[in-house]
């Protein structure tokens, strides 16, 4: 496998050897302990606006364009990361105690070291927990846009994919209590299934088929 790889793998021996590759695509990364203070509202350093983007973002052509975002558990007491590609649709979830912005960091930090994606751009929304986007770049390797405020069709992709988590942990759902077995079934389940966008292929689907081009 090449090490530029397109998109997500989890990192395990088994993706690397290819022969249990497809049942890995994407993979829970290792646990973290995070603090439980949240952060308090303010404006984003060196906010980068969505439109001096790259217009080769929304060609949806090419992995490595992600749209992220973050779920609100009940009472806004626990959280879930959520990163989705422009292109392949593929999502990765990640479970977070808090929204603090060193949070998400240490979060793309497990993403990065558990899956062989290339982060190409990322596009968030205005919350403080992206608030070290600076930091999320040097993780990454891509610069952070940030939609304007109250476009949320501006990241409609990660909005239509919040709604279907949505579907299995409604509003009101303490994910203190969803354990990572549990979230990673739901991530899987998600890439595993056809989309009509896709010519009803699965986000899984077209992954490989990016992976064995490069």
């Amino acid at each position: 496998m090449a090490s530029g790889s397109l998109c997500c793998v989890s990192s395990g021996n088994g993706a690397r050897a290819g022969g249990e590759l497809y049942q890995q695509l994407p993979h829970r990364g290792k646990r973290y302990n995070y603090q439980t203070d949240e952060n308090k509202r303010g404006p984003i350093p060196n906010r980068v606006g969505i439109e001096q983007r790259p217009a080769v973002a929304d060609l949806k052509q090419e992995p490595g364009h992600f749209e992220i975002d973050t779920i609100f558990g009940k009472d806004q007491k626990s959280f879930l990361l959520t990163v989705v590609d422009k292109a392949v649709k593929l999502v990765i979830i990640r479970k977070l105690p808090n929204k603090r912005a060193e949070t998400v960091v240490a979060a793309f930090r497990d993403i990065v070291a558990n899956t062989f994606c290339e982060f190409k751009t990322l596009t968030a929304d205005n919350g403080s927990e992206f608030s070290q986007h600076g930091e999320i770049t040097k993780v990454t390797g891509a610069p952070v846009y940030f939609a304007r405020p109250y476009h949320s069709w501006e990241r409609g992709l990660n909005e239509h994919t919040n709604g279907l988590i949505r579907r299995f942990y409604p509003k009101g759902t303490d994910f203190n209590y969803v354990t990572h077995r549990k979230v990673a079934a739901l991530e899987h389940l998600l890439n595993t299934r056809g989309r009509k966008s896709l010519g009803y292929r699965s986000p899984n689907e077209v992954f490989l088929t990016h992976l064995q081009a490069a």
